[in-house]
């Protein structure tokens, strides 16, 4: 069976663990050092980072990806 994918493999996952970083480590970590040093404010830097990762894959992480 042979496949045709429209896009790069290693691009696509190199754009994936980029935005898990920043939803999983990057924003929740600012959120907590900026704004109190708690659970709920943890909670709100992962939803900020969230919503930033989605924005970002429409305007840039789909260009990337399907550029071969």
């Amino acid at each position: 069976m042979n496949m045709n994918l429209n896009f790069n493999i290693t691009k696509y996952a190199g754009v994936m663990a980029f935005y898990a970083v920043l939803t999983y480590i990057v924003f929740p970590a600012i959120a907590y050092f900026l704004f109190g040093k708690t659970l709920e404010a943890a909670g709100n830097g992962f939803i900020a980072g969230s919503v930033v990762s989605v924005v970002l894959w429409k305007v840039a992480g789909v260009g990337v990806v399907s550029r071969m």
